[in-house]
């Protein structure tokens, strides 16, 4: 049989601009060596979720009238490929749901290392799994009321998975990035005009002509909303920081900015 080189995921979010979709395109282009199975957008207009997701590379899935379609002043997207669960457009991302706290969308960049133990925890309480993907497991958590007996929120969500990962979220009003503890997978943050910009690598802030403000710190939650940008440390307490080589050497383009550094340069 076979093989191919595999690279890791790509995600993308934008807040606050009237081509959200189109942009989020863009983004997902730059982003496409990070994963060519599946790639998905879904936008919000402050009220109802749109979403397109297919099969195949991001210029194929969408044309013209599909971005056209895609109306709302926020975005994420996800280029995928399938480092958990099989390759199978069920399990591409960005994920949706409807919860007690509205719509929800994420896209996930990673591994959950305890995602068995926590699936088996959910489904004991009567969850239903439409996917075979970890990051439907993130989608339950924040799902979920209360946490441990106390009420739920999403600090006490991201303090209850453990892995490598990046997300990008996206609620009716809200446009959120996590960075895992460690600071395994990269997560920067950008602005294009007024509008903030969530993207796995520099590479696709450059491509939508946005300028790069910072990496979003390791264990730190962003939330951009019409109120601005607000940060959270879910780990307060963790100091030690382990970045992934390989995004040096393997899976991020070299003219990105990784982690302060420029990918040719952290490869030599």
């Amino acid at each position: 049989m076979q093989t191919y080189p595999k690279h890791y995921c790509g995600v993308f979010g934008i807040y606050g601009h009237p081509r959200a979709a189109e942009l989020a395109y863009y983004g997902l282009y730059a982003l496409q060596h990070r994963g060519q199975e599946s790639a998905g957008i879904v936008v919000s207009d402050g009220a109802q979720f749109r979403e397109h997701k297919r099969m195949g590379l991001v210029s194929q899935i969408f044309t013209g009238p599909v971005l056209q379609g895609l109306s709302g002043f926020m975005a994420v997207g996800h280029t995928r490929y399938s480092t958990t669960g099989s390759s199978h457009l069920r399990n591409a991302q960005p994920l949706t749901g409807d919860c007690k706290h509205g719509q929800i969308a994420i896209a996930h960049n990673g591994n959950l290392t305890n995602a068995a133990r926590l699936r088996d925890e959910l489904e004991d309480k009567g969850a239903i799994f439409q996917t075979t993907v970890d990051s439907e497991i993130i989608l339950h958590l924040m799902a979920q009321p209360e946490l441990d007996g106390r009420e739920n929120n999403l600090v006490q969500t991201v303090r209850r998975i453990e892995g490598a990962y990046s997300l990008v979220l996206m609620t009716e009003q809200e446009l959120i990035g996590v960075r895992d503890p460690y600071g395994f997978r990269p997560l920067c943050l950008g602005k294009v005009g007024d509008a903030f910009v969530l993207a796995s690598e520099t590479c696709a802030l450059d491509l939508i002509s946005a300028r790069f403000i910072r990496d979003i710190e390791p264990g730190e939650i962003v939330i951009i909303d019409k109120n601005g940008l607000r940060s959270l440390q879910a780990f307060p307490e963790q100091s030690a920081r382990a970045f992934c080589i390989f995004e040096f050497i393997y899976f991020a383009r070299p003219d990105s900015n990784i982690s302060r550094r420029n990918g040719v340069q952290g490869a030599g």
